[in-house]
């Protein structure tokens, strides 16, 4: 029978990125998705790189700096082996903050009216508006290039399989077990989002937390030679994400229903208004889609790294609205961890042991 060095539960952005980085390290790896890989939290997600949100625990801010300055050469590596732009944007946020919540945060700069102007002659005026140094992605081109470069580095799939239970043998973890079969491994990471807390024996104590979000497109006929927007804006009521193919995505709610992901109408409407009351010019675009995704979240509503009690059995998962964000590095400490490398970073604050 076939083994692996590791297998990874899950293939969302976290679980693709770490088997691709795991792969340079020579490691065997197998991903173990239970439908088709990235069309999860991955494929519902907006893509911004939001590391200037003033909301991230100050725990979390080393990790959310160190991967937002390692994006540009995570991407141009990805890009250039899977041959696929994954649409990465510099242009910055529009960002309406206080003052207060920018104090901290280097490189931010508030506007002023003319320079709001220049820089988004369409946007509706505000007070205070900022600029804030960050980028955004589109999730889904970059869930299909890691799939992509990962097998390119031979990373091995099996899909539609859910894993029913991690095996041990003498006390570690030796593989996962399937509704199809069993496959064996020294090391097994949980990266199943909001799914990683079923599967036993070990609690991975996560939950489904659903966001809505709708995608318009120009009206048909109407000449859109020049974008609306250039920058991704957050106001308190909507975000506004361009795309460079010229769709503009509209999130997101933040909504405990447990793993429901239907869509409510009512809901895509308040988005759209939302939209329109920011940017006038969204009333002039159509529909395109809407949909439902389930972000992982935990009880501390921080990310769960790191080994459990179950030796050879990591988490790598719990991160919430940032997943896209924290890829690149939660892909380099959980390779840290599981070969015993040097770790450049305190993980002990988003141990699984601490949840006892």
């Amino acid at each position: 029978m076939k083994t692996w060095d590791a297998i990874i539960v899950g293939g969302g952005v976290i679980g693709l990125s770490l088997a691709w980085k795991l792969k340079a390290h020579r490691l065997n790896v197998l991903v173990v998705e239970k439908q088709e890989p990235a069309r999860e939290a991955t494929y519902a997600a907006g893509g911004m790189i939001a590391s200037c949100d003033p909301n991230i625990p100050l725990c979390l801010r080393p990790l959310v700096d160190a991967s937002a300055q390692m994006y540009p050469t995570f991407v141009h590596e990805l890009q250039d082996e899977a041959a696929e732009s994954v649409d990465l944007r510099n242009t910055g946020t529009i960002a309406y903050l206080g003052s207060d919540d920018t104090a901290d945060l280097t490189g931010s700069r508030r506007l002023t009216e003319t320079e709001l102007r220049h820089l988004e002659p369409l946007l509706k005026l505000w007070e205070t508006a900022w600029l804030l140094p960050e980028r955004s992605v589109d999730p889904r081109a970059l869930g299909q290039a890691l799939i992509k470069a990962a097998k390119h580095r031979g990373v091995d799939f099996v899909t539609g399989s859910p894993v029913l239970e991690v095996l041990a043998t003498d006390g570690r973890a030796s593989g996962v077990k399937t509704a199809h079969s069993n496959y064996s491994a020294g090391i097994v990471v949980n990266c199943s989002g909001a799914w990683a807390a079923h599967i036993p024996p070990v609690p991975i104590p996560t939950r489904p937390v659903k966001g809505q979000m709708v995608c318009l497109v120009p009206q048909a006929g109407i000449p859109h030679d020049e974008p609306l927007i250039q920058h991704v804006v957050r106001t308190p009521e909507v975000y506004i994400i361009p795309r460079s193919d010229g769709r503009i995505l509209l999130g997101a709610t933040v909504e405990e229903a447990g793993f429901d992901k239907r869509v409510d109408p009512d809901t895509i409407q308040r988005l759209r208004q939302a939209g329109v009351d920011t940017l006038p010019e969204l009333a002039n675009m159509r529909i395109h889609g809407a949909w439902a995704g389930l972000r992982p979240g935990t009880p501390d509503d921080l990310p769960i790294l790191g080994e459990t009690t179950l030796p050879g059995y990591f988490a790598a998962t719990g991160h919430y609205r940032d997943g896209i964000m924290l890829a690149p590095i939660t892909a380099q400490v959980m390779v840290s961890l599981i070969t015993r490398s040097e770790l450049a970073f305190d993980l002990q604050p988003f141990s699984p042991l601490r949840f006892g």
